[in-house]
């Protein structure tokens, strides 16, 4: 069954059942009533953490087109280190230029093909850069600071993993070095924790106010980070639902960025080209 034949079979099964349906007003009861996507919201008797945190996240939830764009950062000076936060090298900066003219390429393009559709000019939709705290990430992110509705902002919660006493080590050597942990490691590659390390899903919740406010925001979006950032936000938004396992393994070279469309049964997502000279 295809998406639009699935989508009209859903409202049919609303329209059938509605007669039947009746309004909760049972005071006792704990209950969430959602009007028109969040423009009235009702609560009642909400009680505990997890209530709360499902009311906070059916509070930022909203159906308005806008468009997540995930990069990676550009490369630095001292690639394979955590530690060192070295700069952009040469190729960063290349990379950094490329990556600003693909993306205000592709959302003109975007503007474009919507005013020719629909006659609604969005081309005043703002273009909000968000960047982890490491120089590489931000470093890139300033090539995007002087163009107009842009604006940039720094978080530290999009730092990418913390490999702890693994860091500059390949999956060779940590093998050899800690063959224990590393049989840890392929045993549950999303949940393991080297030592003085995060796991992935350290990473994926400390990220979770970043997936609210992605949730939350009206305008284009786009992400730089390192690459293991990218892999948690991406898994909160794939198309297709993925398991823990392969979270670890998702790849972003640089030689492409992702580009997320939110709708209101699902996200669809595209791979787009930089420029056929930008590095891996």
């Amino acid at each position: 069954m295809d998406a639009e034949t699935a989508v009209n079979d859903f409202k049919a099964r609303i329209s059938h059942m509605e007669p039947y349906y009746e309004t909760i007003s049972d005071n006792d009861l704990s209950y969430i009533k959602l009007h028109n996507v969040g423009e009235h919201i009702e609560v009642n008797n909400i009680r505990g953490y997890l209530q709360s945190r499902v009311v906070f996240y059916m509070m930022n939830l909203h159906i308005s087109g806008r468009t997540i764009y995930l990069a990676r950062s550009g490369e630095s000076s001292n690639e394979g280190s955590y530690k060192a936060d070295a700069p952009l090298s040469e190729t960063g900066h290349k990379y950094a230029l490329n990556l600003r003219d693909a993306i205000m390429r592709c959302i003109s393009e975007r503007n474009n093909d919507v005013l020719a559709k629909t006659e609604v000019d969005i081309s005043k939709r703002a273009l909000k850069v968000w960047t982890s705290t490491h120089v590489k990430s931000y470093q890139t992110a300033e090539y995007f600071a002087h163009n107009d509705n842009v604006t940039v902002r720094r978080r530290m919660l999009l730092k990418g993993l913390n490999p702890g006493v693994c860091e500059n080590l390949s999956l060779e050597e940590v093998k050899e070095r800690f063959p224990d942990e590393y049989k840890s490691y392929l045993r549950d590659p999303y949940h393991h924790r080297y030592s003085l390390a995060e796991s992935y899903h350290d990473v994926s919740v400390r990220l979770e106010p970043v997936i609210l406010e992605l949730e939350r925001e009206r305008d284009d979006i786009l992400i730089i980070a390192p690459e293991s950032a990218l892999r948690c936000i991406y898994a909160y938004f794939a198309p297709e639902g993925l398991p823990d396992s392969l979270i670890p393994t998702l790849a972003f070279p640089r030689s492409i960025f992702v580009e997320l469309t939110p709708t209101a049964y699902g996200c669809k997502e595209r791979r787009i080209g930089i420029n056929p000279g930008s590095s891996n």
